[in-house]
């Protein structure tokens, strides 16, 4: 998450303002790229001016007050989380650069950059006293749980001077200086609720002994109740969303299957459709390459018509009058052409004959493969043209 510091402006500037030129402020910016920091502004009219010129985006600015230096990482509250993140470090790259820097102030408010801050955090005026150094520290008061102050206890009465005798032999002088202001003040329940259950004689209330035998909770098991609630809650929010999820994908599952089924059988039935048609042409080109045959036994001349042909290597079509006989295709310019433009010998060379309406884009186009490595392009005037013509290079190619 490094950032791009090169711009030659940037240092330019700032020794302007570390030397005491005019110039006492300026701005940095990503001019909406992602790492590469670039000068925005800088001018002479010191923090007032710069932040004028703050825009809402992720800007860093360097301003000179007197003989002080403040570093200005201003991030706008409508900057998303991982753009903040990502001005957290690049901040310490510029921090590092402006090294002349006395202080660093993040912010996303204007309101914390103003001349008199600005100036309490350079150490240039005192800043207003903390209310905890004006306010005098007064003494905390015991207080019990229902609010009142305990009062204080009383001093103990003076007991003359007596020989001091052994702990063992006098167990009854403690009880006998102690007890009294014991009893005398009123304990707060909620510090010293043991003490209380020892000295004073069973009390029906639940809020003192706080047994729960008493029938009431106390404020730790409420708290306690209320902790296995807020789990129980999540648990079962966790619980209802994970159900959610599961039947979710579950669903998308049966989608997903069902459309993969959909267009398995959809393929099928193009494939079958396919099929036949293929073989509903093949048969009826077996059919009309006997009746070319015949024909040209009795007439004593093959097929003819006109056809447009792409020659392979060729970007151009080109209509031409055909004439088909025995293993030879004769292509003429028109049909009382004398002589043949192009011959080609089909006898024994066709490797492959498709159609050819998805390649060109254009209807009733066919595509013929020869051994050489060639592909010639044909498309006849009509759909039964082209039969007749694919029927007529079936019959030339099996005359070989």
């Amino acid at each position: 998450m490094s950032c791009d510091l090169t711009d030659p402006a940037i240092l330019e500037a700032y020794q302007d303002i570390i030397s005491g030129t005019p110039t006492n402020w300026l701005i940095l910016g990503y001019h909406d790229t992602r790492d590469k920091i670039s000068l925005y502004s800088r001018g002479t009219g010191g923090i007032d001016e710069l932040t004028s010129n703050l825009k809402e985006e992720v800007l860093y600015g360097f301003v000179r007050i007197e003989d002080r230096f403040a570093l200005l990482a201003y991030v706008s509250e409508q900057v998303s989380g991982l753009r903040r993140a990502r001005a957290l470090v690049h901040g310490k790259a510029v921090g590092a650069l402006f090294k002349a820097s006395n202080v660093q102030i993040n912010t996303s408010s204007l309101a914390e950059l103003t001349e008199e801050r600005v100036r309490t955090r350079l150490g240039l005026i005192d800043g207003p006293p903390t209310p905890e150094a004006t306010s005098p520290v007064m003494p905390s008061t015991p207080v019990t749980s229902n609010g009142s102050p305990v009062p204080a206890p009383r001093p103990a009465t003076p007991v003359s001077p007596a020989p001091v005798a052994p702990a063992s032999s006098s167990p009854a002088f403690a009880p006998a200086t102690v007890a009294a202001p014991v009893a005398a003040a009123p304990i707060a329940i909620d510090t010293f609720v043991q003490q209380s259950v020892a000295e004073v004689p069973s009390s029906p209330s639940p809020v003192r002994t706080g047994s729960p035998r008493s029938g009431m909770s106390t404020p730790r098991t409420e708290r306690q109740l209320e902790i296995e609630a807020a789990e129980r809650k999540v648990r079962e929010e966790m619980e209802r969303q994970r159900r959610a999820e599961a039947a979710k994908r579950q669903r998308e599952t049966e989608e997903r299957e069902a459309r993969e089924q959909e267009l398995f059988a959809q393929k099928q039935a193009l494939e079958l459709e396919r099929k036949r048609k293929e073989e509903s042409d093949r048969i009826a080109r077996e059919a009309m390459k006997k009746q070319l045959i015949e024909m040209e036994r009795l007439r004593g001349s093959g097929l003819s018509g006109y056809i447009t042909i792409q020659v392979a290597g060729s970007p151009f079509w080109k209509r031409r009058f055909y004439v088909m006989q025995g293993q030879t295709v004769s292509l003429y310019r028109d049909e009382i052409g004398r002589a043949p433009i192009m011959i080609l010998k089909v006898g024994g060379q066709v490797v492959h004959i498709a159609d050819a309406s998805l390649d060109v884009l254009i209807p009733n186009s066919f595509r013929i493969d020869f051994k050489n490595g060639d592909s010639h392009y044909f498309f006849s005037d009509s759909t039964k043209d082209k039969e007749m013509a694919i029927a007529g290079f079936m019959k030339c190619n099996e005359s070989a």
